[in-house]
């Protein structure tokens, strides 16, 4: 669900048939000499709140494509789409099943910005959080462990990418934890405005001080992997077998350690518990998550509390900039300009800021 304002679908529509009609051959999922692409449609997809996804239908003999360019309320200060078309054809070509290929279009006269383009590929992409989700809480148990092991399994297979074979340190940029605390830090001064949560200069803070406290000699562990960024099932597509169709969301692709992903998974599936005190009853336990990882990918997992808070600390700087995102665009709508919420409101009201702080204590 988009955050802010989004663009008009008419206008949308209007500029895609234009380079459809333009791109020929060049359209994700076209054969060269096949029946010659129309948009009948376009729509905005539920998910995405960094990006703007739009879903465009080119009729019965055509999967039909997907686009996503920058919101126009911007999440990220900076928003590098040919990056993330670069990682999504290298993985693709590395065996990871990324949609492919995708297309950078530079050129804002279509559609007003920048966009990928990229063949949509149909399946069961499940909900924000599992455990609202019915298809899988209607599941059977073994169901349910299929789709968590293959969502395991997807992440050892893009840890397992060769990223210096494609030259992704290039357009990736800095792999230590050092270089990511930095980089976050630039991320929250920017994101609040002058006004950021105090809890998230206190939990950077942490964050340094406790990483620096750790054994240098295996600080960074082993030599760093590609990360995808954002790994959760609701990022994966699967087919009818429950098997992993398509992995999706490239835009906070890095390179690091790979519990830096694992990090993300784990702090906020401990979110999502201590939020509604519930869980899918057929995924795994952590423990029994992180060895079949570890039995897969050969990698011992090291530091794993310390990416749990870090992870946290991460996902808070991009709610609370996704909040004053949302006080802006209502205000606007209701004519009452760009004001933003208080920040008293914002510290006091959201539940992430006290499970931040009960997951920095039980790692102290």
């Amino acid at each position: 669900m988009s955050t802010g304002a989004q663009r008009d679908a008419a206008e949308l529509r209007d500029g895609v048939s234009r380079w459809v009609r333009s791109a020929g051959d060049l359209v994700p999922g076209v054969a060269a000499g096949g029946v010659a692409p129309e948009v009948m449609d376009v729509s905005h997809a539920d998910a995405g709140m960094a990006n703007e996804t739009v879903l465009v239908d080119l009729g019965r003999h055509h999967s039909g494509i997907v686009l996503r360019l920058e919101s126009l309320d911007p999440t990220f200060p900076h928003y590098d789409l040919s990056t993330q078309a670069v990682v999504q054809n290298a993985v693709a070509h590395a065996g990871v099943p990324a949609p492919s290929p995708c297309l950078y279009v530079p050129d804002p006269a279509w559609i007003g910005a920048p966009f990928l383009v990229m063949p949509r590929v149909n399946g069961f992409i499940p909900g924000g959080a599992p455990v609202f989700d019915q298809t899988i809480t209607g599941a059977s148990l073994d169901r349910q462990r299929l789709l968590h092991d293959g969502f395991i399994d997807a992440l050892v297979k893009i840890h397992g990418v060769d990223w210096a074979t494609y030259d992704l340190g290039q357009v990736l940029g800095g792999s230590s934890v050092a270089a990511a605390l930095d980089s976050w830090d630039e991320y929250v001064a920017w994101a609040g405005e002058g006004e950021p949560l105090p809890v998230l200069l206190d939990a950077l803070s942490w964050c340094r001080r406790e990483w620096r406290g750790q054994d240098q000699d295996d600080v960074d562990g082993p030599l760093p992997t590609l990360l995808w960024g954002d790994p959760r099932l609701g990022n994966l597509v699967f087919d009818h077998d429950g098997a992993v169709h398509a992995v999706l969301d490239w835009d906070l692709a890095a390179i690091g350690p790979p519990e830096m992903d694992l990090g993300w998974y784990f702090g906020l599936e401990f979110m999502m518990e201590q939020l509604f005190d519930q869980r899918v009853a057929g995924f795994p336990q952590k423990a029994a998550a992180v060895e079949r990882y570890e039995e897969r990918s050969g990698h011992e997992v090291i530091h794993l509390d310390w990416h749990e808070v870090f992870a946290l600390t991460r996902a808070l700087a991009i709610n609370d900039r996704h909040q004053r995102v949302t006080a802006k665009h209502k205000a606007r709508l209701s004519g009452g300009g760009g004001a933003s919420t208080s920040g008293r409101n914002r510290r006091t009201e959201n539940p992430m800021i006290a499970i931040l702080a009960a997951r920095m204590q039980a790692t102290e």
